[in-house]
């Protein structure tokens, strides 16, 4: 039987170099799911992208979310989000559109890209994730693919310590009132932070973003066999 440490981490993570293009499917997702890694990344000066893809009106009027996005990004001390509008609920079926944005981007200068946890229960999110990987895999894409839990815990192997940011990140959110009117997504995302502290709680850490990062090759082909479930 495996050990604990075979399953989850039990040291924290380094940052992983940038530039850092982050795709987030709605606008909230990015604060939410990785506020504190992103104000982190702020704070060291490292070049970061945020897109993102979809103008959330299933949950909001796409206005009020992009001044809520606008907020809560200059809270993380991001510079201002690119904003794609793909139709919300409906990433999978334009995929097509995704990769021309990813293209026009110019991928191969950002080191570390992030995108939703395979495990997600949002089609957006997964098919934000398939999208990204299979146009990755296309370019030959070389550098590592972090994916983040936004709404429950996935598989990961990094865990990065937030507590010197995790008010920050709760101020962002904050932003989002739109959302807050919906779901107490404040009270997520601290559950999550604290669950994902677990294994470092004994060195006195108390809230951790979880993260399983590979190179896209890895990703693809081992664990899309074991979660194909979750695009089908």
């Amino acid at each position: 039987m495996s050990p604990e440490d075979r399953l989850v981490p039990y040291q924290a993570s380094a940052l992983p170099p940038g530039p850092w293009l982050v795709l987030a499917p709605h606008p909230d997702d990015e604060s939410v799911g990785m506020g504190g890694t992103l104000a982190l990344g702020a704070q060291r000066g490292l070049e970061i992208k945020l897109v993102l893809v979809t103008d959330g009106e299933q949950g909001g009027e796409p206005w009020v979310r992009r001044q809520e996005a606008l907020c809560a990004t200059k809270v993380l001390g991001l510079p201002a989000p690119e904003f794609w509008n793909l139709p919300d609920r409906e990433v999978f079926q334009h995929l097509g559109m995704l990769a021309s944005n990813l293209k026009r981007l110019k991928v191969q200068r950002f080191k570390t890209i992030f995108v939703p946890s395979f495990q997600e229960f949002h089609p957006d999110h997964r098919a934000v994730t398939l999208g990204t990987l299979s146009f990755l895999q296309e370019v030959a894409w070389s550098g590592e693919v972090w994916l983040y839990e936004i709404s429950r815990q996935g598989e990961v192997n990094r865990l990065v310590v937030i507590d010197q940011v995790r008010a920050r990140k709760s101020q962002a959110i904050a932003c989002y009132q739109s959302q807050l009117a919906q779901a107490p997504y404040q009270e997520l995302a601290q559950a999550l932070d604290w669950l994902r502290a677990y294994s470092l709680s004994p060195r006195g850490v108390r809230h951790a973003e979880g993260f399983l990062a590979a190179k896209v090759e890895a990703l693809i082909e081992e664990w899309g066999r074991r979660l194909r479930t979750y695009f089908s």
